[in-house]
């Protein structure tokens, strides 16, 4: 397995330099029809609007067309968290070229997921599927279920359906999260850590990195364990092959 660097360095400099940084990362922005940017908007944490703007600015570059999508989650609606966080403002920079779109509309796909911990099957939306590149962008946070939040947990906003809380939680949501990492791989992992900023091809990567400035040992946080696990390996092997660059 090819371990790609993970970047970790300052928020205002992927703002200003996402193109280099993500380069370095082992991304490679080629041309593309449309890209999926899933931001988390109906959740606790939301990442830095610069953040998404500069995303969107990057992906245009080399892409016909971006959306940024959400599902409805218990708390919130996305057409209603795109409005009041400033999405919808953002979007008028883009003269068209930039969509919010609310996924939980989209059409549903059944995947099946081959080691199910917890579920046999899922539906995602079919743009999450059909996208040529998916960035996913977490706002990085501790959480009273997973102990933390962010790349792996933000694809958990991608299940269409809007009593994810009452549906899967029960389930366990560390098996929930580990099953939905078998079904879809981002491109690009961007997570907002406050002032910092952690960038890296692999999610599972992100989210190891993340717990360091969350205080939290990576090997206690069960869905690590388990997607980890998934790939063949285990989480003490693979934070040991994992390589941080710090810029």
């Amino acid at each position: 397995m090819k371990f790609n660097p993970v970047i970790v360095c300052d928020l205002d400099d992927v703002i200003r330099n996402l193109s280099d940084l993500s380069s370095k990362a082992g991304f490679k922005l080629e041309r593309a029809q449309l890209a999926l940017v899933k931001p988390n908007i109906c959740g606790i944490y939301h990442p830095s609007l610069d953040l998404l703007s500069s995303i969107a600015e990057f992906l245009l570059s080399d892409t016909e067309s971006v959306v940024i999508g959400e599902t409805r989650s218990m708390m919130h609606d996305p057409e209603e968290q795109f409005k009041r966080l400033g999405v919808d403002a953002l979007l008028k920079r883009f003269s068209g070229h930039v969509r919010a779109v609310d996924l939980s509309n989209d059409e549903w796909v059944k995947v099946r997921i081959s080691n199910p911990h917890a579920l046999g099957e899922i539906n995602l939306p079919k743009t999450a599927l059909t996208s040529d590149v998916l960035v996913n962008v977490p706002k990085a946070g501790t959480h009273s279920t997973t102990r933390i939040t962010c790349a792996l947990k933000n694809l958990f906003g991608l299940l269409p359906q809007k009593h994810k809380y009452s549906t899967y939680h029960p389930l366990g949501m560390d098996k929930v999260i580990a099953d939905i990492a078998q079904a879809i791989n981002p491109d690009l992992n961007i997570a907002d850590a406050g002032t910092k900023a952690i960038l890296a091809v692999d999610a599972l990567a992100v989210d190891t990195v993340a717990c360091r400035f969350m205080n939290i040992d990576p090997l206690k946080v069960e869905h690590l364990r388990l997607v980890s696990e998934d790939r063949g390996e285990k989480l003490e092997e693979f934070i040991k092959k994992m390589k941080v660059v710090e810029v």
